[in-house]
């Protein structure tokens, strides 16, 4: 090795010459392939009672794909498709199935389809814009990731059904609150349109730092306008709703065409709700419990309205078992041409989960479940036991 002398520079023989650069955000910039999600999913569902001819069964498989459209540096929109071929034999009017009411044995649903456009115009976060059929956002409906739970939340009572079509803008109000404000065609699971205006609706609620700081969630809902169901319509004009026992031994075939009869009529509902709900999570030694109250009024077809929701949870600290307890209240004031009708009924959950990831991305559990009607009726008071099997991965 040779020694330098005294003042010579060391890198006196070094050419200058171009270098080669790498784009490094070229490198990074998304492909096809990235953001590409898609799951499977299977669910089983078995009921018996007193009230049963047999065993009710819901059998259904699906897959679910997501796709986020982004550059190197900023997501522009997402996009979200998931459905299911269900099998029903004995179908029952339970809130475990709302989508069941009307169905034939065997269908092919579409759970959600939509399709998101981020931050449109103003600051980060501040104007979303989501189109397509996916849930309504009014109560805890939106905010429930309901691969974690059986027990629904009451939307499919107020409006006939949980998921709609619609157009909202969502996103930051001010530090504290959110906000949605959007458009609803009105045509519940099947989608039809009947020349409704359709509803217009909005809710405002604190934000996702209260949730994940403080486990509380709190929010206020309203929707107005003219929504299409053809089972709350059949529900408004038939007696069986003086009836629950009655509407519940109704098989399928015969309640279809009673539906039928009414789509003859008018199947258009003028609807109003107002709603408050809050959950609150409260962490401790033995696991986090969680607290839920959703109460609505308003009206259909001018007719008062008034429903309610409570709900206890608790989820072991290994997040392998889970205890739920729900209880829920419905009740429509009668009119000339609209039949009374009062509703209430108490679920009781236990939960084995087999895998139940904190971001709910892949889950499995099975699960039994009691549910007892409370509402005195004509016809005896029902008691449903049920076996819930559930994979999503």
């Amino acid at each position: 090795m040779r020694t330098l002398a005294a003042g010579e520079d060391p890198f006196a023989d070094v050419v200058a010459a171009p270098q080669v650069v790498v784009n490094a955000a070229a490198l990074s910039e998304p492909q096809w392939t990235d953001n590409l999600l898609l799951r499977k999913e299977v669910y089983l569902l078995f009921a018996t009672s007193d009230e049963t001819d047999g065993i009710m069964s819901r059998l259904s498989a699906g897959f679910e794909v997501q796709k986020r459209f982004s550059t190197a540096t900023r997501t522009l929109a997402s996009v979200d498709y998931q459905g299911r071929l269900v099998y029903r034999d004995r179908m029952r009017d339970t809130s475990v199935d709302p989508m069941g009411h009307d169905a034939s044995p065997w269908e092919y649903e579409t759970h959600n389809a939509y399709l998101d456009f981020y931050n449109l115009f103003g600051g980060p976060g501040r104007f979303n814009l989501r189109c397509g059929y996916f849930y309504q956002p009014f109560g805890l409906n939106q905010q429930t990731d309901t691969h974690g739970t059986i027990l629904q939340l009451s939307n499919d009572r107020l409006f006939g059904s949980d998921r709609d079509g619609q157009a909202i803008l969502y996103g930051t109000l001010t530090d504290d609150l959110d906000y949605t404000v959007g458009y609803l065609l009105g045509a519940g699971p099947d989608f039809k349109l009947a020349g409704q205006t359709g509803m217009g609706i909005a809710r405002v609620a604190l934000n996702s730092d209260w949730l994940f700081r403080r486990g509380l969630e709190v929010g206020m809902s309203v929707a107005a306008g003219e929504r299409v169901s053809e089972y709350d319509r059949m529900r408004m004009e038939s007696s069986v709703t003086n009836n629950p026992a009655m509407a519940r031994r109704a098989d399928t075939p015969a309640r279809n065409a009673m539906a039928g009869s009414m789509i003859g009529n008018d199947p258009l509902i003028t609807t109003f709700r107002a709603g408050l709900d809050v959950r609150k999570r409260m962490d401790s030694t033995i696991g986090p419990f969680t607290l839920t109250g959703e109460a609505a009024m308003g009206t259909d077809d001018g007719d008062p309205i008034l429903s309610g929701l409570t709900q206890a949870d608790w989820l072991n600290p290994g997040r392998r078992w889970g205890v739920a307890a729900h209880v829920q209240y419905f009740r429509r004031e009668g009119s000339e041409e609209h039949d009374h009708a009062e509703e209430s009924r108490a679920t009781f959950v236990l939960t084995r989960y087999f895998r139940n990831d904190v971001g709910n991305a892949s889950l499995h559990w099975v699960a039994l479940a009691v549910a007892q009607d409370l509402q005195p009726s004509d016809g005896p008071d029902d008691t449903l036991a049920m076996v819930h099997y559930y994979r999503y991965w």
